[in-house]
């Protein structure tokens, strides 16, 4: 009876210890970030480097880190207190340098998103939401723009001078361009000085001209991949965003990536992870069992341990 016991309590520890090392494999296969900050508030300011990885400790409990293939200026609000120990990742793809706003909340009312509550989505199926964060992503262009006429430009002027009958006068013109690229004329009169006139002039730029913008942060936003730490709880969740115009939520292809659950996007929205409602009993029943697993355990042990004393 004791061998057996022995032999029990053996595998018992092996099998926990396997599934121990697999978790860990999954977890050391993620990028670690170049840099981490811990922000102590709920939102911070800042401008990332293109293709640094940066990780924002918020509260010392939510993680999220960003990376992008562009310069990025970030505007970050998260709820930390309230959302909890999450572990996001966000990866953006642009053709140009961006502004980003990203606003973490662990419910979003406005569109019904609460702790437990049922959503039908698109595909006409249920869904329920448990994970406890939801992401908006925004996009927009800091764009300060003077436009400049290309020096190669021509502009010429049409004037006419408005004089008394009997007077003569040469216009002299100088056409100058404003910043939208319009042209003003601005000529002066040479008359008599008892003579009055007025200078009637249209300035015509030359249809080659073209204009030379300086933007920063004026790129167009591709696509980006949202990840976030796989748990017993969210592992059958699948990313959704929120379609404004139509007023429901859509549900994207969610693979699990390096122990994440990952999506590719090219649309900026509300995003969170929804669990199909005839598997949230799954996932409930998966949770009693590990816990019943663990508490087994622990009680054969100290059954054992007594019986061997």
């Amino acid at each position: 009876m004791k061998k057996n016991l022995n032999k029990v309590l053996l595998t018992t520890f092996t099998m926990l210890i396997l599934v121990i090392l697999i978790g860990s494999m999954n977890v050391t296969a993620v990028e670690p970030p170049d840099q981490i900050v811990e922000v102590q508030g709920d939102g911070i300011q800042t401008q990332l480097q293109s293709n640094n990885r940066t990780m924002f400790c918020f509260q010392e409990r939510t993680r999220l880190t960003v990376c992008a293939n562009i310069d990025l200026e970030l505007d970050i609000n998260c709820e930390a207190l309230r959302i909890g120990e999450k572990d996001v990742i966000i990866e953006v793809e642009g053709d140009g340098d961006l502004r980003m706003t990203m606003t973490c909340t662990r419910e979003e009312n406005q569109r019904g998103l609460m702790n437990g509550s049922l959503h039908r989505t698109r595909n006409r199926n249920s869904y329920r939401y448990l994970e406890g964060i939801c992401i908006s992503m925004e996009c927009t262009s800091e764009c300060k723009c003077e436009c400049k006429c290309d020096p190669d430009c021509t502009c010429t002027c049409d004037c006419e001078c408005k004089c008394d009958p009997e007077c003569t006068c040469p216009c002299e013109c100088e056409c100058k361009c404003d910043p939208v690229c319009d042209c003003e004329c601005e000529c002066k009169c040479k008359c008599d000085p008892v003579c009055d006139c007025e200078c009637d002039c249209a300035c015509k730029c030359d249809q080659e001209c073209k204009c030379d913008f300086e933007c920063p942060n004026d790129g167009v936003f591709l696509k980006a991949r949202l990840r976030i730490k796989e748990t017993t709880q969210n592992r059958l969740s699948q990313w959704a965003y929120y379609d404004e115009v139509n007023e429901e939520w859509v549900t994207v292809p969610t693979i699990n990536e390096d122990g994440y659950l990952t999506a590719e996007t090219t649309t900026l929205a509300t995003w969170t992870l929804l669990v199909p409602e005839e598997m949230t009993s799954v996932i409930v029943s998966t949770t009693v069992v590990a816990s019943v697993f663990a508490i087994g355990i622990i009680a054969i042990s100290v059954f054992y341990f007594k019986k061997k004393r």
